[in-house]
């Protein structure tokens, strides 16, 4: 059994890459994982404050909000599944904001399997052009392995990709973790 953690960039409750990271967490818990799906819309987590207090006070970050939490997890998980939506050529504000409150602990990331789920309103070339963010972060990982990657170009409105085969790659990806 493995420790998955899937964080959500999504904010729509019922958009493409949220579905798809549903599908993936489905599969991985047929499989016998534990599994944490964490929407990062629904927690309240504030932007990184660059004040350093965190690297001052033993990796505890000065705001108390559900951040803490959030990194207990992700220091406990041996797969980790990014998922976003594409917005003007980049993940999400969500995701972004959860990739810079990860600097209390950036040099204990770990070491994951990584996954990552992705979306665009517009073609595969956005998505491919949109990953710098992610891939930056997972970089900075102790060790990692990109184990699979499900883009969903050319899904504009929301829920249009549960008319694709997407959904069922999501739910193999969780299901093989």
């Amino acid at each position: 059994m493995k420790n998955v953690l899937i964080i959500s960039g999504s904010p729509r409750k019922n958009g493409n890459s949220q579905a798809l990271c549903e599908q993936f967490a489905s599969g991985a818990k047929e499989a016998g994982n534990q599994v944490h799906l964490i929407r990062l819309a629904e927690k309240n987590i504030g932007f990184c404050y660059a004040c350093d207090g965190c690297m001052r006070n033993g990796g505890t970050c000065v705001q108390k909000d559900d951040m803490a939490e959030i990194l207990h997890l992700f220091q406990e998980t041996d797969v980790l599944v990014l998922a976003t939506p594409i917005y003007f050529y980049g993940i999400t504000a969500q995701m972004k904001t959860f990739i810079d409150r990860t600097y209390p602990i950036w040099q204990h990331l770990g070491k994951k399997e990584v996954y990552y789920i992705v979306s665009a309103g517009l073609g595969q070339d956005i998505v491919e052009r949109s990953l710098g963010d992610l891939d930056g972060f997972v970089e900075h990982l102790e060790s990692y392995e990109i184990k699979g990657r499900n883009y969903a170009a050319n899904v504009m409105e929301a829920g249009l990709v549960k008319e694709t085969k997407l959904m069922d790659e999501a739910y193999t990806m969780g299901k093989n973790v």
